[in-house]
């Protein structure tokens, strides 16, 4: 009976020791975090209310130039490249196509910290990665309700992730988030890869004419403008507003609505004075996405659950009853080993009378 509570004793003990392993190691250090294999895949479907292609643009050509109101597709994949312990480096791209063909990309890569979503320094001195600075791809695992700080991917700077509220959306619980983009100087080189570098001065003068621009900021710059010039050097300013559908357990997702505008103007020092519209439009995640994202986040908050509650619990409550059980197969074990002896009655003296 002894060696009975001993193993209960020891298999209630380990049966403890690997709940609070569960509960507080292996879950938050290596289940509740970004995976290594992850691979995301995201699509949004959109309006551009105007776009402006650069190369007729520079013509002349404002009719080819400017195109109103078209349906936009927006792809965008977020892929974990490698990682290096709670470091992961991950590769978002991009690609909007309207018309039949694509009008943009954007590829960027950042080391980011794969619990805390956060871009990190501290990663492999061979991974070319943005100098970026709070949430990069995703809000981290465990959202809280509290505003956060986001990347703006167009001005290589900094955003404010306001909390909102909590509401359901596309079947399962949220966090809203909002972030607002005041008109800011594009900085990606990407981008400012596309957009020409100077525009010539009578292009200013077309673009008036034909609307683009309003002829009164046009006589303003005029006076800014030396005699002779012939071109200046052109700067874009980028502003958004999003709205983010967030899945708290897990960080995903769920939906966005974003309205952004791209302007481009004339750089004047170190000041960018707006002109005519680049791009505006305005996309949300297509209900497929919204759907994958579901069902995205019920599997990881399910395996999250599993994991660092579920089998925690049931592993300690098994545990707490073999060591109980334990305790009291020892105890009587203890007991019979050291019991009472019985001592024979002596026998009956017989006496005479």
């Amino acid at each position: 009976m002894r060696k009975t509570a001993v193993a209960c004793g020891i298999a209630g003990v380990i049966l403890l020791a690997a709940a609070g392993l569960l509960a507080f190691w292996i879950t938050p250090a290596f289940i509740a975090r970004l995976p290594g294999d992850s691979n995301t895949v995201r699509t949004y479907d959109g309006q551009i209310r105007s776009l402006i292609n650069p190369a007729p643009l520079l013509q002349g050509n404002f009719a080819a130039a400017v195109k109103l109101g078209v349906p936009e597709t927006i792809r965008r994949q977020v892929k974990v490249l490698q990682t290096s312990g709670n470091t992961a480096l991950v590769q978002d791209a991009s690609t909007v196509t309207a018309g039949g063909r694509q009008i943009g990309g954007l590829t960027s890569q950042y080391a980011v910290d794969r619990t805390s979503l956060e871009a990190t320094v501290s990663h492999p001195s061979d991974w070319n990665v943005t100098n970026a600075r709070g949430l990069t791809v995703n809000w981290p695992i465990g959202a809280n309700q509290q505003n956060y700080l986001g990347w703006v991917r167009f001005t290589q700077t900094t955003t404010r992730l306001k909390y909102l509220r909590q509401e359901q959306h596309g079947g399962v619980n949220t966090y809203v988030y909002q972030a607002t983009v005041p008109p800011t100087p594009i900085r990606n080189p990407q981008v400012l890869a596309n957009l020409p570098k100077a525009l010539p001065v009578s292009l200013l003068q077309g673009a008036a004419r034909a609307g683009l621009a309003p002829a009164g900021l046009l006589a303003s710059l005029a006076k800014l403008i030396p005699p002779g010039t012939v071109q200046i050097p052109a700067g874009y300013l980028y502003s958004a507003t999003s709205t983010y559908w967030v899945a708290p357990a897990t960080g995903v997702v769920i939906d966005v609505s974003t309205s952004e505008t791209e302007l481009g103007g004339i750089a004047l020092g170190n000041k960018i004075i707006p002109v005519f519209p680049i791009l505006v439009d305005s996309y949300k995640a297509s209900p497929a996405s919204v759907q994958a994202a579901t069902t995205d986040a019920n599997n990881g908050s399910n395996t999250i659950t599993t994991f660092g509650i579920t089998l925690p619990i049931v592993f300690a409550a098994v545990g707490f009853v073999l060591l109980v059980i334990a305790v009291i197969l020892w105890l009587r074990g203890h007991g019979r080993g050291h019991g009472v002896t019985q001592v024979p009655a002596p026998p009956p003296v017989n006496v005479g009378v």
